[in-house]
């Protein structure tokens, strides 16, 4: 389980031991994953099980929990989403595993003993359970152990999950979400609100309202959620500190058990009751603090992935595709088209490269354009050299784009436009 809180823009992932674990500001690590490719992934998934189990016979391979496939596969896994690498936080990868493991055993209608199964689940997911545990484990390998038991029991197909394959669907949902949802690029959707927009998803995708793809549990609190916990080395280092803060939390509980009974204007405060009250009430005017505060829980990585989509449509988000290299992107302002991310192969940025390359595309396909830039260059040289005024420029200018406008409405032939613009420029410039 991870606890996601939401920020201004963006959340913060925690363990319920207060580790931070993921901040994103700005979505990127979602829409890194809807782009991402995950054949390298897929291969070293089925790698790292065919040197684990015996797909024939179910059957151990390899010894103990040392296998270097499992930093090969989190690798991969971490390259897709940073949360996957990581298998203490949402335990995706071992679930995955078993799922497939499931699969196999049920299709091949390979028959295990619970001690068995457990045997070769337990050494299918050793070298992943070992490696990279954060602070003790979010959930108990016995629970996962004891679940997947019980759909291989059940001979329950429709509990699989596909495995590997299941992150090629938890793509196409969030493709799915994201167009009919956010994408504000979408011109069929352009002049629906977000809330409108998922009504009309809601209308096609599920339209009977039995169930939802969206359901979140959600904690709140007046305070900032703090689980950190002071290490030994806290208390050595800074012994004053950690004495004046306990010092000063208690003066302040015990203020606030006075002010319990503080119920309208009618009850007097004198003396430090009042300074203090006076004191606090200055800090809360001064202060921008976040005051309430909101964490959801988060079971698996498609229950955050769904949480992420929530709290973009909460947050009105504008998200956009880019004109130059086609992902997502956050836009700050509705009439920002490109990310400024620095595609593959690329020297700059794609706010850099397209618009350069849309005005060079415009300039090919409007010849009437073209001919109004060829003839601007000229005149603004003459201007920059003080052989026409800045007043006569600003006339040739305001001229030269009425006169395109009617190029471009019908009203005016291309050839006499450019004759125009080739006339002689004596009448503009300084005398």
């Amino acid at each position: 389980m991870l606890l996601i809180r939401p920020q201004q823009t963006g959340y913060s992932a925690c363990t319920p031991y207060g580790d931070v674990v993921l901040q994103s500001g700005d979505h990127q690590e979602l829409f890194d994953f809807v782009e991402a490719d995950l054949a390298p992934f897929q291969q070293a998934f089925t790698s790292f099980f065919e040197s684990r189990i015996d797909k024939a016979t179910a059957e151990c391979i390899g010894e103990g929990i040392q296998s270097a496939m499992a930093d090969g596969l989190q690798e991969r896994a971490r390259e897709m989403h940073p949360l996957l690498g990581n298998d203490s936080y949402l335990d995706s990868l071992s679930t995955m595993l078993l799922d497939y493991l499931n699969a196999l055993l049920i299709h091949r209608r390979i028959e295990l003993t619970r001690e068995q199964y457990r045997k070769a689940a337990t050494h299918l997911t050793d070298p992943i359970f070992h490696h990279g545990i954060a602070r003790g484990r979010i959930k108990p390998r016995e629970e996962l152990l004891e679940a997947q038991y019980r759909i291989y029991e059940k001979r329950d197909t429709k509990a699989l999950i596909g495995g590997h394959v299941h992150l090629v669907r938890l793509q196409k949902q969030l493709r799915l979400w994201l167009y009919w949802i956010l994408d504000a690029s979408a011109s069929r959707f352009s002049k629906m609100t977000i809330d409108e927009r998922c009504r009309l998803y809601r209308r096609v995708f599920n339209p009977g309202g039995i169930s939802s793809d969206l359901v979140f549990t959600e904690h709140f609190s007046w305070s900032r959620p703090r689980r950190g916990i002071l290490s030994l080395g806290t208390y050595v280092q800074r012994p004053g500190d950690i004495l004046s803060w306990q010092e000063e939390s208690e003066e302040k509980k015990e203020f606030a058990q006075a002010f319990r009974e503080l119920d309208g204007d009618a009850i007097e405060l004198d003396g430090e009751l009042d300074r203090y009250l006076k004191g606090e009430i200055e800090k809360a005017e001064a202060s921008d603090e976040v005051a309430l505060f909101s964490e959801y829980e988060v079971h698996d990585f498609a229950h955050l992935l769904a949480l992420e989509v929530r709290l973009m449509a909460g947050e009105s988000t504008s998200v956009k595709r880019c004109r130059h290299c086609g992902r997502y992107f956050l836009a700050e302002k509705s009439t920002i088209e490109y990310c400024s991310r620095t595609a593959v192969g690329e020297s700059a940025p794609c706010d850099v490269i397209g618009p350069r390359q849309s005005f060079s595309r415009l300039m090919e396909e409007d010849a009437a354009l073209k001919a109004y830039n060829a003839a601007y260059k000229t005149f603004y040289a003459r201007q920059r050299r003080g052989t026409m005024s800045e007043a006569g420029f600003s006339a040739w200018r305001d001229e030269a784009k009425r006169r395109l406008q009617e190029v471009r409405e019908g009203d005016c032939p291309l050839e006499e436009y450019t004759a125009w613009l080739k006339q002689d420029v004596r009448k503009w410039t300084a005398n």
